[in-house]
């Protein structure tokens, strides 16, 4: 039983205070300690003498409410204090304080033979003998007790904070001098600098936050605050919190109230340090200019000769020189070396090849030879899964020429990737650009004051991943005997790979899908690989060049355009004297010229932007000298832009909005998906038509598979799929599946191959939904694993279906690309054209995206940003903030990683397997891949298998093409 300390009744514990009311209190205690003081008791004994009791309740009322009484009960504590026999008397037994059996705690100090003795007070006794005993630990937590000590000690440690804020306000660090320090800035960097400067300061905030995790950004963040609200240079961190709200789009109101806290700068300072980051924005391109003039050869230029028509003009192709080129061409090349080893052997392998560019000049060599433009071998057999071998059987081959797609199979690409090394020395480049639209609407129209158009020009450059060093950049001699256009259409090899890869793509979706075989997920090739499959894997190297202020679309304005990218080409001007030959005087004339020698650079965009380069070249082709006449560019068409006119051309010819009754036909099966974002232009919405284009095709494969196996659903497919329960035979027979279907269903060879049933024309009508689906997935999965020869084997079929639809441009762009590529282009800038297609912003295996598709990603970034401009869209400010893209892409990615924030950028997808469940049991009970002679669709009565491409007349074609290759080389200056 617990008694009061005062009256010694006994008092019940705290959880029956509510029942009995009679129960001590904090507050009590403290009272009567208080009290105990003030009548001449020490505090520390007091507080000692009341900690471990209780007071009753009338106790503390007494004390509380009645002052007479309060003065009779200090002076009876004073008296049991002084007197313990009172409280013995009274029944109450208690341990004794350290005043009445403790002797007095006396200090004794000597010093120069002086010594004197002090004696301790009660409160302070016990910290003489923590002292006495070393004990640092008991020291301070004595001294803490005396509120005179420690009051002396909170004194002395703000002057040690004081002291060392001010020796962090000496330290640069913390100081925002310019844009430099926030590229260098560093989380890491401040905190050992705060660890220098001042220790006790972050010993004292560490200790203030539990989680170790997270202690050294909020210790950062704390002392960024209280350093700002002591100097209004020392801003680091908060510039660089302003310019992550930048990037979020944060309201001029956020800018202004967290201002206040001091967590980040205003607006106008932000926007000011926006301004700031475009200056030297492009200084790595700089940098990769200034690598590649030492490539350039000012001894002598090379010309090239065509004739046409018995005509014989010969032009100076990247050099004003007037040498002769060596004929015939030979072209001496050696393979890449890896970087960490040098070549066993020094031979070098000479070709003789006028007509041929690198890559496929190497095919001719009778053992296959070497890569020359990388350390992989190449075989003599086209590049596609391993499939292909056993599919290979059933393919019929026809001539003996070899396709430009000859490329290693995965087993070689694997053994000569690991030996290579991707860090590479070459920095070759590409610019790509493109328009970037944006209509500022004003909030208050008026007659004076409308709504305006905005159309500058945006670009980047992205670096070369693949090393071409070692290829001529001189263009090679041909004739118009020498050219084939055969090497322009798809060859019996390209067909052979094309549907190779198919079935590879087909396996992808049926082990995807169907529940009963997804355990053959792991044995289906990923990746199909080529020989830069690990170049290709690297992240991009890319630098946003800012907007100019002009308008591509008129000709006037791109050449402008062209003239300012024109700093960024390698070039060297050379002065040459030339003596007038028919000055008989004994001092001719000496006539000095200027002669420019360049790198050229390829200029990629959509085809507007290439059809606007040549026009620009063509207005300037009677230029004085390289540089006026704009030779350094080479105009290439990009992928992603292309992906969409093939869409386009798949939807013209297959897509009909009266076709609501024909079940199986596009339409159709998007009103029983309810796909309402599927428009017929497939710009207006290009990633609903890519999501719904890709689920029609995968329904199909599931549908034509289900058909082969004889099965009506997924669920009874494992059933009839294999009879064997082992992976190797469930391999092999989905392999034999993949390939009936291929031969039964697809149709897209050249020359046109025609089938026996050709009375079911809704079996064609799925045989063409089949064959274009499968080629589009086949293009996107080349874009996708930055594989340029898949790509170039896609733009073939590609330049035979727009030629059947009647795209012209896009038609004509495709002859465009693969005439640079065999004819027009030396091989260095052939095989840049083929491989730095795609940049890759991951640094992943299958990551890369096409040059033109992260254009759009930065108009889209740049557009946000001029959108946050608000009143302030002034053509210098949206130049300003194009010219920031580049840096600021860079500090928040440095400051993610330092921070540790996971960006994810992946797309979150709903489910698609309801819907496409739905058209899998709309095709197979409407057995469109029964062959039932006399079918056909209402709107597509007349349909024929791969009838975009059966439709062209070859010779027309031919001779076509022929007057084609007369323009293109006639405005390269070569006819």
């Amino acid at each position: 039983m617990n008694r009061c300390k005062v009256c010694s009744t006994p008092v019940l514990q705290r959880k029956n205070r509510k029942k009995l009311g009679a129960l001590s209190t904090i507050c009590c205690i403290k009272k009567l300690v208080d009290l105990a003081t003030q009548s001449g008791w020490d505090h520390e004994d007091a507080r000692k003498f009341f900690a471990e009791g209780y007071v009753c309740l009338t106790c503390y009322r007494t004390v509380e409410k009645c002052s007479l009484l309060e003065s009779l009960l200090i002076a009876k504590l004073s008296g049991r204090a002084n007197d313990p026999s009172t409280l013995e008397s009274s029944g109450t037994k208690r341990r004794a304080t350290p005043t009445e059996h403790a002797a007095a705690v006396k200090v004794v100090v000597t010093q120069s033979g002086y010594k004197k003795t002090y004696t301790l007070s009660p409160s302070k006794e016990a910290l003489g003998k923590s002292l006495g005993r070393n004990s640092s630990n008991a020291v301070m937590r004595h001294a803490s007790h005396d509120q005179t000590l420690k009051r002396s000690m909170l004194r002395e440690l703000c002057r040690m904070l004081r002291a060392e804020m001010k020796a962090l306000l000496a330290s640069p660090d913390f100081m925002m001098k310019d844009v430099s320090s926030l590229r260098n800035f560093s989380w890491n960097g401040l905190y050992y600098t705060m660890k220098e400067k001042a220790p006790t300061l972050v010993e004292l905030l560490q200790s203030c936050i539990p989680q170790r995790s997270t202690r050294m950004k909020f210790v950062m963040v704390m002392c960024a605050a209280m350093l700002a609200g002591t100097h209004k240079r020392c801003t680091s961190v908060q510039s660089y919190v302003s310019i992550v709200l930048y990037l979020g789009h944060a309201a001029k109101q956020v800018y202004n109230r967290l201002q206040k806290l001091g967590i980040c700068l205003s607006t106008f300072m932000t926007r000011r340090i926006i301004d700031q980051m475009g200056e030297n924005h492009d200084q790595r391109v700089l940098d990769w200019v200034n690598s590649l003039k030492s490539t350039i050869s000012t001894n002598q230029g090379p010309v090239a000769r065509m004739q046409f028509g018995g005509l014989d003009n010969s032009f100076e192709y990247g050099s004003e020189s007037d040498v002769p080129f060596p004929q015939p061409l030979e072209v001496t090349v050696s393979p890449c070396s890896d970087s960490s080893s040098q070549s066993d052997s020094s031979e070098t392998n000479s070709l003789q090849c006028p007509n041929m560019s690198p890559l496929s000049m190497q095919l001719e060599s009778p053992n296959g030879g070497e890569l020359l433009c990388g350390s992989s071998p190449i075989p003599s057999h086209p590049l596609h899964s391993p499939l292909s071998e056993r599919y290979s059987d059933e393919c019929t081959l026809s001539g003996s020429e070899k396709s430009l797609t000859d490329q290693p199979s995965s087993e070689t690409v694997s053994a000569s990737e690991d030996d290579s090394d991707p860090t590479i020395g070459w920095c070759g480049f590409r610019i790509v650009g493109d328009n970037i639209d944006k209509t500022v609407r004003p909030r208050d129209m008026r007659h004076n004051h409308q709504s305006t158009s905005l159309h500058y020009f945006h670009s980047y450059a992205v670096k070369d991943r693949v090393d071409v060093s070692d290829l001529s950049p001189e263009v090679p001699l041909v004739t118009s005997k020498e050219i084939d256009v055969n090497l322009f259409l798809p060859s019996p090899e390209d067909c052979q790979s094309l549907e190779a890869n198919f079935c590879t793509l087909m396996m992808r979706i049926l082990v995807k899908h169907i529940p009963g075989i997804s355990h053959l997920s792991s044995v289906v090739l990923q990746h199909i690989p080529h020989p830069y499959s690990v170049a290709m894997s690297k992240k991009s190297e890319v630098v946003p060049l800012g907007v100019l202020l002009k308008n591509e679309n008129k000709l006037d304005d791109m050449m402008d355009i062209l003239d300012g990218l024109h700093k960024y080409v390698p070039s060297i001007r050379t002065i040459q004297h030339f003596e007038d030959p028919e000055d008989t005087s004994g001092e001719p004339e000496v006539t000095d010229i200027e002669i420019d020698h360049f790198c050229q650079i390829l200029i990629g965009g959509d085809q507007l932007t290439a059809a606007r380069v040549r026009g620009s070249q063509s207005i300037r082709r009677n230029s004085d000298n390289g540089r006026m006449r704009l030779d350094a560019f080479i105009p290439v068409v990009e992928d992603w832009h292309t992906k969409m006119c093939f869409m386009q051309v798949l939807w013209s010819h297959l897509y009909k909005a009266t076709s609501t009754l024909d079940v199986g036909t596009l339409y159709q099966l998007k009103i029983l998906i309810n796909r309402r974002n599927v428009s017929k232009d497939v710009k207006k919405d290009m990633n609903a038509c890519e999501d719904f284009l890709e689920l029609v095709t995968s329904s199909h494969v599931i549908a034509a598979a289900l058909h082969s196996v004889g099965v009506s659903n997924s669920s009874d497919f494992l059933l009839n799929f294999s009879s064997s329960t082992l992976p190797s035979d469930q391999q092999a027979a989905l392999e034999s599946l993949v390939v009936s279907i291929c031969s039964k269903f697809i149709n897209i060879s050249y020359p046109y191959r025609d089938y026996k049933d050709s009375s079911d024309h809704i079996l064609k009508y799925t045989m063409e939904v089949m064959s274009l689906g499968l080629l589009y997935l086949e293009f996107k999965d080349a874009v996708r694993e930055g594989d340029g020869f898949r790509v170039l084997r896609c733009w073939k079929f590609f330049f035979l279906l727009f030629r059947g639809t009647g795209h012209k441009n896009y038609c004509i762009e495709a002859l465009q690309l693969l005439a640079s590529y065999y004819y027009i282009l030396p091989p260095r800038y052939a095989a840049q054209m083929l491989w730095g297609r795609f940049v890759n912003i991951h640094g992943k295996t299958g990551c890369n995206i096409s040059a033109d598709l992260h254009m759009e990603h930065l108009n889209r970034l740049c557009k946000d940003a001029i959108s946050h401009l608000g009143a302030n869209k002034t053509p210098s400010a949206i130049s300003k903030v194009g010219k920031a893209l580049g840096p600021l892409s860079e500090i928040i990615t440095n400051f993610d990683a330092m921070t540790g924030t996971v960006v994810t950028k992946a797309h979150t997808r709903r489910s698609e397997e309801e819907d496409l469940n739905k058209l899998v049991t709309e095709l197979v009970h409407n057995g469109n891949f029964h062959m039932q002679p006399g079918r056909f669709h209402q709107n597509f009565k007349s349909i024929e298998s791969n009838q975009l491409i059966s439709s062209i007349n070859v010779n027309k074609f031919r001779d076509w093409m022929m007057q084609q290759l007369r323009i293109f080389l006639k405005e390269d200056h070569i006819w």
